[in-house]
């Protein structure tokens, strides 16, 4: 049953004995995946930063992989310059680490717009990104205050909507063929989603519903 939905498998054999990061396979990625899946792995950490429960560890660790995205996303999708792709590189693989602390609703929505319209992973999360942050923020304002500053800023949510366009990505999801009566089944499958129970904040088919409807 070929059903397009992404599908976690786990088990200790599984795990990886060896993994190589290698800048230098990156370094002709095109701009738009560069962009694209940049801000996936900045996803990662953010969304693991803020997931409910304790993890000191992986906050920790999602914090500097925000930080050296932040920093180097620009550059690496721009140019071909050796230590922004090193930089993002590692927060790629901090963001895989600092995850097993949790996701959330970003990934959730994601996934569901990958299943219905094929949407590059990375994309989904970019343009899902603020919509998450702006339902989570209420219900953690300490997380949000320790964002604003790490990242110099006074509104989280937009310096991330300025970084997607300053990368170049389109922001509306009716620029993909997104439409307001596709969202019904875009908030069934997202709500079926394994991410969002550790989401800081409980997340309603109803939630679900209404961040759809925000970014079309």
């Amino acid at each position: 049953d070929n059903t397009h939905e992404k599908k976690i498998f786990f088990h200790p054999s599984l795990m990886a004995p060896l993994v190589l990061a290698d800048p230098m396979l990156t370094m002709e990625l095109p701009a738009a995946i560069t962009a694209a899946t940049g801000m996936d792995a900045l996803t990662h950490n953010i969304e693991a930063f803020l997931a409910k429960g304790y993890h000191p560890m992986a906050d920790g660790i999602a914090l500097e992989g925000i930080k050296l995205a932040t920093e180097a996303l620009y550059t690496a999708t721009h140019q071909p310059v050796y230590s922004a792709r090193a930089d993002m590189m590692m927060a790629s693989t901090m963001g895989a680490v600092a995850f097993q602390k949790g996701l959330g609703v970003i990934h959730s929505c994601a996934h569901s717009l990958s299943t219905h319209f094929d949407l590059h992973h990375g994309l989904a999360n970019a343009i899902m990104l603020p919509h998450g942050l702006q339902f989570n923020r209420p219900h953690c304002q300490d997380q949000f205050a320790r964002l604003r500053l790490l990242l110099r800023t006074e509104d989280v949510v937009s310096y991330f909507i300025e970084l997607a366009e300053k990368l170049g990505i389109n922001m509306k999801l009716s620029h993909y063929g997104v439409k307001p009566e596709d969202v019904d089944r875009l908030s069934a499958t997202a709500f079926q989603d394994v991410c969002h129970p550790s989401n800081p904040v409980a997340v309603t088919e109803d939630d679900f519903k209404n961040l759809f409807r925000a970014a079309i």
